[in-house]
């Protein structure tokens, strides 16, 4: 079976946590308990880690709120940035031409990845499908995708200078390597 990807995803609701606390990130690059003047620095360095990570390896970290436009209208389509979450707080909604389709007319699969949705019958017209995906706020991370993102927070935070034009930071081969053993589909 071919699974049709979105013509165009967009984020609907971000996160409203990040992945790795703020204290973690403190411990990590050394500031002291009472040296509050760079927590929104490190707040920023966070978020792209971890929007970097999520980028890189196809996945949502915390739960996000998506929508996937099809212009044709697929049997069968895959959900980008597993895991999908699907419970009674998180639900999908799907559209053909801005009518919804009731959820006794689709199949959700969350347990492969990518989610997939599975129309009971054929239809043509724009489809539309809102999800959400990630973990929700407080549940475990991967202790790799953890490392991954406090080693990115120290090496930015220590790098954060100008840089001259012909100087280049790259990261430390060891996030590369976090990442690696991270990825579910082999990309990184």
């Amino acid at each position: 079976m071919i699974l049709s990807p979105p013509d165009n995803v967009q984020v609907l609701i971000p996160p409203v946590v990040e992945p790795v606390s703020l204290a973690d990130a403190r411990a990590q690059v050394g500031l002291l308990p009472d040296n509050e003047e760079h927590n929104f620095l490190l707040a920023q360095k966070i978020s792209t880690a971890r929007r970097l990570i999520e980028q890189r390896l196809g996945i949502t970290m915390v739960a996000t709120k998506l929508r996937g436009v099809w212009r044709q209208c697929p049997r069968v389509v895959a959900l980008p940035a597993p895991p999908l979450l699907v419970d009674f707080e998180h639900p999908v909604s799907v559209t053909i031409d801005g009518q919804p389709v009731q959820p006794a007319d689709f199949e959700v699969d969350a347990d492969v990845r990518p989610g997939e949705i599975a129309l009971e019958v054929a239809a043509s017209g724009k489809l539309v499908v809102e999800w959400w995906a990630g973990r929700l706020p407080g549940s475990i991370l991967c202790p790799l995708l953890h490392s991954a993102i406090l080693m990115y927070v120290d090496h930015a935070f220590r790098n954060r200078g100008v840089l001259a034009d012909d100087q280049t930071v790259v990261l430390p081969v060891g996030f590369e390597d976090l990442l690696a053993a991270s990825s579910w589909s082999g990309r990184y």
